[in-house]
């Protein structure tokens, strides 16, 4: 914990802390819907016995004396026509844990429409498409104007399984406007973009998120996304940037912001925004693989891989807080998954889920040895691949290079009740 020199306790002033609020709504989708508004990272030293609250549930009163929430709120990101929603994120935030956790869902995801959407198209006498199958982009524009935003937020909860209780809908433009306005982000890009990307001012900035010639498609795509998203949410958060931009963001927020976040909304989540730790959260990806169908390219999401990464983002926090508190990180080694289950395809499952979440999996295998109820990690030094726990809570670790195959850093064997 880092040492503050003491300082005068200053009035609380409600008009300034809704200022703050709105600065965070253009933060969260500036950072690319990293939820910047509910990016409250770790409630340092307080405790409660309330039971956890749904945000979209919570009272004032709940509110003044910091009852637990959790909050999923859904960020998209839309052309200055606001016909498809191009970027599309899902944020997760429990403030009992600290969790903060992005799960990014690529635009050309495959999904059936919902039957709420369906009844409505047909009710009115709009286009549907051949049964009722579009990308998922696609469902803010079936909708229409009136519904777009409304009809998105429920296909995301019937794709995740999840309730989501706020949505952020935010424009390119202002896009492009809020990184000129910070004097640009330092930023790798990670290949030849094809034009000059030396200078990342708001055009390169919009470029580079809506680049879409990568090998992987959709998933690198968003991979960068969420790098510089990050790296663009570090430097508004810096004090510097906020004191001396707070009217252009403001401004940013009113004019290209949509949310139906509303004022008693802001201030209730007030409390819970005092802190903002960008290294804490956690990103992922929808897993999934890109697929030609009747000539039209889409994104298929692994539904065994997607739930399992959606239990451990939306509803594992007790298991999340516990990974992310510990300082190590395993992304950057190698892993080896070895299927110890009886369940055929479950290593790569697993494989698909781990590399959503970031980690580098280049090689699966069956075990053949005694097999376990719970699933065993190896790794070659202590400490290494606790952050693994958040996917395996009930996972035991073994410090033994012995059992891990040249090139391979953490070796993962399933258990039978995984």
């Amino acid at each position: 914990m880092k040492h503050r020199k003491q300082k005068r306790r200053k009035p609380y002033r409600p008009i300034a802390h809704f200022l703050k609020i709105v600065c965070c709504m253009v933060l969260a989708f500036v950072a690319c819907a990293t939820g910047a508004i509910f990016a409250y990272s770790r409630i340092v030293g307080f405790e409660t016995q309330h039971e956890v609250t749904s945000g979209s549930q919570m009272s004032i009163v709940d509110a003044i004396i910091k009852r637990d929430i959790t909050l999923n709120v859904a960020f998209f990101g839309v052309d200055g026509d606001e016909t498809r929603t191009d970027v599309m994120f899902v944020v997760h935030f429990d403030s009992k844990t600290g969790n903060l956790n992005l799960l990014s869902v690529p635009r050309d995801t495959r999904v059936t429409m919902t039957d709420e959407l369906y009844n409505y198209l047909s009710e009115n006498g709009m286009y549907i498409p051949p049964n009722a199958t579009c990308k998922l982009n696609e469902v803010h524009a079936y909708a229409g104007t009136e519904r777009g935003d409304y009809f998105s937020v429920k296909q995301l909860e019937e794709l995740l399984g999840i309730q989501i209780d706020h949505y952020v809908k935010v424009n390119f433009e202002g896009f492009r406007e809020l990184v000129d306005l910070v004097g640009g982000v330092d930023f790798y890009v990670p290949q030849d973009m094809y034009w000059d990307m030396r200078d990342t001012d708001g055009d390169k900035a919009e470029q580079l998120v809506r680049f879409r010639r990568y090998v992987q498609g959709d998933i690198e795509r968003v991979s960068v996304q969420q790098d510089f998203l990050r790296a663009l949410m570090e430097k508004i958060l810096s004090t510097d940037t906020l004191l001396g931009n707070l009217p252009g963001l403001i401004r940013t927020a009113y004019q290209y912001v949509t949310t139906d976040i509303s004022l008693s909304d802001a201030l209730k989540y007030a409390p819970y925004i005092e802190d903002v730790d960008v290294d804490r959260m956690q990103t992922a990806t929808l897993p999934g693989t890109a697929q030609n169908i009747s000539g039209i390219s889409y994104y298929i999401e692994d539904q065994t891989a997607s739930h399992l990464l959606v239990q451990q983002y939306f509803f594992n926090d007790e298991a999340m807080a516990q990974a992310t508190s510990n300082t190590t990180n395993s992304k950057d080694l190698a892993i080896e998954i070895a299927n110890g289950s009886y369940t055929t395809g479950y290593a790569a499952t697993n494989q698909q889920m781990l590399t959503a979440s970031g980690y580098q999996v280049p090689t699966i295998s069956t075990y053949e040895g005694e097999k376990t109820s719970y699933t065993r990690i190896y790794v070659r030094e202590d400490g290494v691949g606790q952050d693994l726990l958040r996917f395996y809570p009930d996972a035991q670790f073994y410090t033994d290079p012995t059992m891990l195959n040249d090139g391979i850093d953490i070796y993962i064997i399933l258990g039978t009740d995984e």
